[in-house]
């Protein structure tokens, strides 16, 4: 080390660190991570084909069915809804969700049984507050 005030030679030194395990050592990383990852996706399908009957066995009922859901607005929803052979009608959302009752093959609802509350069907009326005019029949002209 030179003495303060004194100009020192430039010496050359060698660069550190540039040997060949500069560039081997982060390839055979890369490879080595790109391995984990590939093997960690085949034990994933291989973990799902093994866990697919438990996942899937889930609530098994044949019996009920949605058959439609039409939004009324945006957080109501009337649904028609199968169990066996009946057909029913269900408002969900909103603060609470009622049964409708029962469609018959005609599309008129049927009363609910005895122990329910009824629930009204809606009539459609104009702003001026009457009451919608019913289907017009077709003219015979």
């Amino acid at each position: 080390m030179p003495a303060p005030g004194t100009v020192a030679a430039n010496v050359a030194q060698p660069a550190a660190g540039l040997g060949a395990g500069a560039f081997v050592v982060p390839v055979l990383t890369c490879i080595v991570a790109f391995a984990l990852v590939i093997g960690l996706i085949f034990l994933a399908r291989y973990g799902l084909k093994f866990m697919e009957p438990y996942l899937l066995k889930g609530r098994q009922t044949p019996n009920l069915a949605v058959v439609e859901s039409v939004a009324v607005d945006q957080r109501r929803r009337v649904s028609v809804i199968r169990y066996g052979q009946k057909k029913g009608l269900v408002l969900t959302g909103g603060g609470n969700d009622v049964f409708m009752g029962w469609v018959e093959d005609g599309g008129a609802v049927m009363p609910v049984p005895a122990g329910q509350p009824p629930v009204l069907a809606p009539v459609a009326t104009l702003p001026g507050g009457q009451p919608a005019p019913g289907p017009v029949p077709p003219s015979d002209a």
